[in-house]
């Protein structure tokens, strides 16, 4: 078996990604400031570890960033290159396996698609941990090597199957979430009065608190309290102006308990007080049935 030679020297190329006859080749790459790749496309799978440094993938139809700790992970038959930011050439763990080691279910293959994966510490350390020891039994060249690096191969693409089948739960619970949380503020605009706190509304969505101001306030541009208020005084003005309820009854309505807070929030939205403002109001009616 001819092994992989080493590549710790900095390089301006890619690496030769040839496999041997067992389907597996792990190769280490350290790039150069003067670093540059062709487009490429090859037959197996490629999963792609960053040990240091930061760039971006280039596919046809998307780019992707990375940087130290990131998986990225490459199916077959997709072109791709790689360019490393300015002053911040990478060094990568590339694991190539030929998609013949996968006959036994050709549904992995399926599930291997472009991705990018932030393996956080524990996981990055576990990854990194895996590959080097591939690329060392690799460099050993005995006769239990190709045994050993198929099956940390095997090990290294259900991890990424794992995350993917993850990532892709996370994806559609989001998208769950976030169509109720649209739902939610269609029905807050009605609903306002209800509204008792943000606790209370992340409860009844069942999500956190923190989840729920993110995405409350991606959807609107507004914190849910501010939203709220401010409905609340816009109904507040329209019941002052059109009816004869008394003030008390107003600020009630409008779900204020305390009618300090409601005088001091109208006066703060308005520039008037709640009389103020309906004493102009009819004047301003008046005056234009005259």
């Amino acid at each position: 078996m001819k092994n992989t030679p080493d590549t710790r020297a900095l390089r301006d190329r890619p690496v030769d990604e040839t496999l041997p006859s067992y389907g597996v080749a792990i190769l280490e790459s350290h790039h150069s400031p003067q670093f540059t790749m062709q487009w490429r496309t090859h037959s197996f799978i490629k999963i792609v570890y960053v040990l240091r440094g930061s760039g971006r993938f280039e596919f046809p139809t998307q780019t992707i960033p990375f940087r130290a700790a990131d998986v990225i992970v490459v199916p077959p038959e997709t072109a791709n290159r790689i360019v490393d930011d300015h002053d911040s050439a990478s060094s990568l763990y590339v694991c190539c396996i030929r998609t013949d080691l996968l006959d036994f279910d050709r549904s992995i293959l399926s599930r291997m698609c472009l991705c990018q994966h932030d393996a956080g510490p524990p996981e990055s350390n576990r990854i990194a941990t895996l590959m080097r020891r591939m690329r060392h039994e690799q460099t050993r060249g005995d006769d239990s090597v190709s045994l050993s690096i198929v099956a940390d191969a095997l090990r290294l693409l259900a991890w990424v199957s794992r995350r993917s089948q993850e990532s892709f739960m996370q994806r559609r619970s989001e998208s769950a979430d976030h169509d109720a949380m649209r739902e939610y503020v269609r029905r807050l605009d009605s609903e306002f009065f209800e509204a008792r706190s943000i606790d209370e509304a992340a409860e009844e969505l069942g999500i956190s608190r923190r989840s729920f101001t993110s995405q409350f306030h991606s959807i609107t541009g507004e914190t849910w309290l501010h939203r709220v208020r401010r409905l609340a005084i816009a109904h507040a003005k329209k019941l002052l102006s059109d009816s004869e309820l008394p003030v008390a009854s107003v600020a009630f309505e409008c779900g204020f308990n305390d009618l300090s807070t409601f005088y001091r929030q109208f006066k703060s939205q308005t520039g008037r007080s709640p009389s103020r403002y309906r004493k102009d109001a009819r004047a301003n009616r008046s005056g234009r049935h005259c």
